[in-house]
């Protein structure tokens, strides 16, 4: 679409979380391309809007908050409406299913493409198929997104870009035995298992330390002082530091050995496997060696035995046995670390996967019909 000759005008619409996600639309939209005219709605106001601000658009927020009710979604939905006929885009982008299905209803009255990216496997039994018919088309960030959509309604693959600067990478002496994970503190996210698998191999790594870098949420406002007590439990209190959100990931990079992501299926629909697992992806650009258990988009991020180590999800002695491999075997480590960085430049840099959004986006819109 290079070198289009009239702007397309498109109305963004996230959460108000400052997730992967809204990192992750927060650099596609950094590397924009001039024909984009874009403003950015929240379903409810939070930390995101500084993100897209410094983007160099308008945001604005509505009133939608997590857990997300019939009567609430009813409201926004309304506003919406008024909000389409106010801004008319030529296409509307919703990041998640909350706001895809927040948008769906108003955008099919109006007649206005809706483009949904898909970032997760949430609810794919029930809403994966149903959603996707009511909109335009799907971005997914992987395959394993994709996999419950139908195919005629699938856009593209597109993943989550990495955030980091281009030339950004650890410094080639690392710490000795620091592990860590970086996720909103959510029981899914693995966590705990993180500190359960550091407890195992601390007789061997007397000096072994575990960085946790995540924001609690609010419907599992409980998960920190889970995750105290837990380290508490294990004789890791002193060993255990939960950093809360970070603005600069490069920060906590710099000080881990190894990166690590247990993300499981907790067994309520909706909560589970990663969709891509950015987190991971930013590890391996920094030139770390990654641990992930083994589900949703982590092969697409992670080359087993390659970038890292993919485990199964179940399996903590198996979790705890991969990170002993990169403590135990520093040039393992870094060969791991360099061959990361070389796959997530290749495959996730901005240049590589930003066009193929907007390029999808021009594709979904069509002529504009008159307003109601």
């Amino acid at each position: 679409m290079e070198g289009r000759a009239n702007p397309l005008r498109v109305l963004f619409v996230a959460s108000g979380e400052a997730g992967g996600a809204e990192y992750a639309l927060a650099t596609h939209l950094r590397h924009r391309p001039d024909w984009i005219e874009g403003r950015v709605l929240l379903l409810a106001p939070g930390p995101a809007a500084d993100l897209f601000a410094a983007a160099g658009l308008d945001v604005t927020a509505g009133s939608l908050r997590s857990p997300v009710r019939p009567r609430g979604l009813a409201a926004f939905a309304g506003s919406f409406a008024g909000e389409l006929r106010r801004a008319r885009p030529a296409v509307v982008h919703a990041t998640g299913i909350r706001a895809a299905l927040a948008c769906a209803a108003a955008c099919r009255l109006l007649r206005v493409p809706l483009v949904w990216h898909k970032v997760d496997l949430a609810f794919d039994r029930r809403l994966a198929v149903p959603l996707a018919l009511l909109s335009s088309g799907v971005v997914a960030v992987s395959a394993a997104t994709a996999a419950a959509l139908p195919p005629r309604r699938l856009l593209g693959i597109v993943p989550s870009p990495v955030r980091l600067e281009s030339s950004f990478a650890v410094s080639a002496e690392r710490p000795p035995a620091t592990i860590g994970s970086v996720g909103r503190l959510v029981a899914h996210k693995g966590h705990g298992r993180v500190i359960e698998a550091a407890a195992r191999l601390l007789p061997s790594h007397p000096h072994l330390r575990v960085l946790i870098a995540g924001a609690p949420v609010p419907y599992e406002a409980g998960e920190e002082r889970r995750l105290r007590e837990l380290a508490e439990r294990l004789g890791m209190r002193q060993r255990v530091e939960l950093l809360g959100h970070v603005d600069r990931i490069e920060d906590v990079l710099e000080r881990l050995t190894i990166l690590v992501g247990a993300t499981y299926d907790d067994g309520r629909e909706g909560s589970g496997f990663e969709g891509l697992g950015s987190s991971l992806v930013q590890g391996s650009w920094a030139g770390l060696p990654v641990v992930a258990t083994l589900g949703g988009g982590t092969p697409e991020a992670v080359v087993d035995g390659v970038t890292g180590i993919l485990v199964p999800p179940s399996d903590q002695a198996a979790l705890a046995d991969a990170i002993e491999r990169y403590l135990g075997d520093p040039e393992a480590a870094r060969s791991a670390g360099r061959a990361g960085a070389a796959f997530a430049r290749e495959h996730f840099a901005p240049s590589q996967v930003t066009p193929r959004l907007f390029d999808s986006l021009a594709r979904a819109a069509r002529p504009r019909r008159r307003l109601r």
